[in-house]
């Protein structure tokens, strides 16, 4: 069978199951690092089941990134996005190992970063805003740890905003047995997320509407102050090790040109 065979055969089974597939979708405008961090965002075979009972989206996503560092680059992630009922904190777990979030330069403070419970470090590095770190612990409980080892490990996940998403290697999520996956997940991980999160309130918000009119509190029961809505982040180590090499590269052929016996072992 052909690509578009496999294609049409996709969508058909999707439908079946009461999702949508796009195509393509530019600039999607969601607040996860991977579409906002980048350049030329773009999301393909995009499965669209936000009108279900158990909405997400899931799908490809590719972009340029660092493009602050001395080499950027084009990077293709499979991703999984689940609404939540109300915003959150900045939190993100990254995988052991080099993630999809790490090949995009993304890194983070220690000072950032805390101690999960268990033995759940081996798998996740857990990070989330100074002045956040009970708020983080209480979202991330062991229950729903142990959950996500079983689920997503070997990812990346992050919580902004009212999403959360799940980071993987391309390709994982084009197959009709890998998004009856998706769904499955999505049932565990909302039935704990929700318990966890639909009760959330930034304390800090709630401090600062306390003169404000009953309308106005009940409205920010439902933000994440500034210094909680998004983590620091920087160039991270593997980028930076990428342009080390280059420019020290960069530099010996510059060398060799203009003294070739200076470094006789070059080409």
């Amino acid at each position: 069978m052909g690509a578009r065979g496999k294609s049409a055969l996709f969508r058909d089974e999707m439908a079946q199951r009461g999702f949508d597939v796009v195509p393509k979708l530019p600039a999607p405008g969601l607040p996860g690092v991977l579409f906002r961090s980048g350049s030329r965002v773009e999301l393909t075979d995009v499965v669209d089941a936000r009108a279900t009972d158990t909405p997400f989206l899931a799908g490809t996503v590719t972009g340029l990134y660092a493009e602050d560092s001395s080499m950027p680059r084009s990077i293709g992630a499979a991703f999984a996005a689940i609404p939540l009922p109300r915003p959150v904190p900045h939190i993100l777990l990254l995988g052991t190992g080099i993630g999809m979030l790490k090949l995009a330069g993304v890194a983070l403070g220690t000072s950032q970063r805390l101690s999960l419970e268990g033995d759940f470090d081996r798998t996740f590095a857990l990070y989330a805003p100074e002045g956040y770190e009970r708020d983080a612990l209480t979202i991330f409980a062991p229950d729903l740890m142990a959950l996500l080892v079983d689920t997503t490990a070997g990812c990346d996940v992050e919580l902004v905003d009212d999403w959360m998403f799940v980071y993987t290697r391309p390709g994982r999520f084009r197959d009709a047995a890998s998004i009856d996956r998706v769904a499955a997940v999505t049932r565990l991980v909302q039935a704990k997320l929700h318990r966890q999160t639909g009760r959330y309130r930034d304390e800090r918000v709630e401090k600062a509407g306390a003169t404000v009119s009953p309308a106005e509190h009940a409205a920010r029961a439902g933000r994440v102050a500034a210094e909680g809505a998004r983590l620091k982040t920087r160039t991270g180590p593997v980028q930076v090790l990428i342009g080390i090499g280059t420019s020290a590269f960069v530099a010996l052929m510059i060398v060799r040109f203009l003294f070739p016996d200076a470094i006789p072992w070059l080409p």
